[in-house]
């Protein structure tokens, strides 16, 4: 019964699907193939906060380092959303986190609720790169 709902609710509003899943979420991220540097597997745990609908907290766990900043989250149209923000004292510290709720089948199949990319790099000097693809899993897998 709860896949039928977010079967039904594909391309939905992206906050209304993430209020209906645990808090905070939990946002996996796979390495890209074609980005030179190495890359661990990394989790993002996103923290949407009821009362701003345009702010969110971001932690990033990487090993045993941990940075959080506070993003700002711009939603563009129906079922895509856009989480901007800066990390303080590492190398690349801009990213870009584009979620959409219009997932593919195989995506669905498989468990995921929101799929999407990151881009890292420096504004500052007009580098970003695509790093990540993300991914957020509904709650029953």
């Amino acid at each position: 019964m709860v896949q039928l709902y977010y079967y039904e609710n594909l391309g939905a509003d992206c906050r209304k699907l993430l209020a209906k899943t645990d808090y905070p979420v939990k946002l996996l991220l796979f390495p890209y193939e074609g980005w030179a540097a190495s890359a661990l597997r990394v989790t993002w745990p996103l923290k949407l906060h009821k009362w701003s609908r345009s702010r969110c907290k971001v932690v990033e766990k990487c090993g045993t380092r941990m940075a959080s900043t506070v993003a700002k989250v711009t939603e563009f149209a129906k079922g895509y959303m856009s989480i901007r923000g800066r990390f303080k004292g590492i190398k690349d510290p801009d990213f870009e986190l584009c979620l959409t709720s219009h997932v593919s089948n195989a995506d669905f199949r498989d468990g995921y609720l929101l799929t999407g990319t990151l881009e890292r790099g420096s504004r500052a000097e007009g580098r970003m790169e695509l790093t990540h693809f993300a991914m957020v899993r509904r709650d029953s897998y």
